[in-house]
């Protein structure tokens, strides 16, 4: 019994090392991005307006465990307003916890690319409270996402990136126009994208990142 102990000891420091192992290289870094926000539902047809523009921001903090899997914490915040006038519409401030995988390093991009580019996927869970513009009005939203991260390497310090971002939402009460959906509160699924480009900035004594080692 003592040996069969031991054996799923040993076992499990085996598969669990690789994980979380680092070997010299950095493994921290804060991104921060700005982008356009675009609607896809719901939203009423009351206005000459999609409620879509260059209103996306977002920073965040990321910790890869090794070269391909990590995890991010990320702030965003989305205006969907008509335009002109941007007084209609409703804020999304939103929080969001983030599983990463290096897709570049998975398919051989980095060593085809010398280090130069890559890419991340990633799924997104958080919560988003919606600000209804001019009203005093807001509600708690469920938001899930998926995406993808290209990245551009300048330096051991910085890499460019852009996004892409599907989001999904849940129990939406007010449309991105701001207006209550249905009179007896009854909630409805809904969606909208980000795209953006910024900037990483990678933290640590280490020459290289994880992203490139």
């Amino acid at each position: 019994m003592k040996t069969i102990s031991k054996f799923y000891l040993f076992l499990l420091i085996v598969v669990a090392t690789p994980l979380f192992a680092q070997f010299n290289v950095n493994n921290l870094s804060i991104e921060a991005g700005y982008g356009y926000t675009g609607a896809i539902s719901p939203y009423q047809k009351l206005y000459k307006s999609n409620f879509s523009g260059l209103n996306h921001y977002n920073v965040g903090i990321r910790y890869m465990f090794n070269e391909k899997f990590g995890a991010k914490v990320a702030y965003k915040l989305d205006h969907f307003v008509n335009d002109p006038g941007g007084k209609v519409g409703i804020t999304y401030s939103a929080v969001a916890v983030s599983g990463i995988y290096n897709v570049g390093k998975q398919l051989g991009l980095t060593y085809l690319t010398r280090d130069k580019v890559g890419i991340n996927a990633h799924v997104d869970a958080g919560v988003a409270f919606g600000y209804m513009i001019g009203q005093n009005q807001h509600e708690k939203i469920g938001v899930v996402g998926i995406g993808l991260t290209p990245m551009y390497n300048i330096s051991n310090n910085f890499a460019l990136t852009a996004d892409f971002t599907h989001n999904f939402t849940m129990k939406q009460h007010y449309g991105f126009d701001g207006i209550l959906l249905n009179k007896d509160y009854t909630p409805q699924s809904g969606g909208y994208y980000n795209f953006s480009v910024g900037l990483i900035y990678y933290l640590g004594e280490n020459k290289y990142h994880s992203d490139w080692y």
